[in-house]
């Protein structure tokens, strides 16, 4: 299992993208319910307008009927501006200037993220970074797609 950041009680994934406008919600629907079946997306329009930055999805079951709905925080900042005094950290992430801040305050949404950075990463190059206690973990496109269909699949 993952990992990640525990600030206070939430779980927190970065991804590192271009400054490019995201998937819409409807394309981000289509990629993530590729995945699993049980996913949904319950946004209509770009990611980065949800009010307050919190998503919504809920777990279908066979019957395409809402089982759990689950929230979580999804917040867009410039990565120049949050590492402008760690040269290391901005030198690992050139070009990928987007950084997406994935917050769980609840374990059951973490499905539905590791989906929706998957369906992101499927259509463009980036970097996912996993806090923890220990430090970072820094997956290149390839690598975190990998893990991410992993985890998916196990979980």
């Amino acid at each position: 299992m993952t990992h990640a950041a525990s600030f206070g009680d939430d779980q927190e994934f970065w991804l590192f993208v271009q400054d490019a406008p995201l998937p819409s919600g409807e394309e981000l629907q289509q990629a993530m319910f590729r995945l699993d079946p049980c996913f949904q997306l319950n946004l209509s329009g770009a990611p980065e307008e949800a009010p307050d930055h919190v998503l919504e999805g809920s777990y279908l079951d066979e019957e395409g009927e809402s089982q759990l709905d689950v929230f979580w925080v999804m917040e867009t900042e410039d990565a120049r501006k949050a590492f402008k005094r760690d040269r290391g950290a901005l030198k690992k992430i050139g070009d990928h200037t987007k950084m997406l801040r994935f917050i769980l305050e609840d374990e059951c949404a973490m499905g539905h993220v590791f989906a929706m950075i998957h369906a992101i990463l499927e259509n463009r190059n980036g970097l996912l970074v996993i806090p923890d206690e220990r430090g970072f973990a820094i997956l290149e496109r390839k690598e975190a797609l990998k893990f991410l269909h992993q985890e998916i699949q196990e979980n």
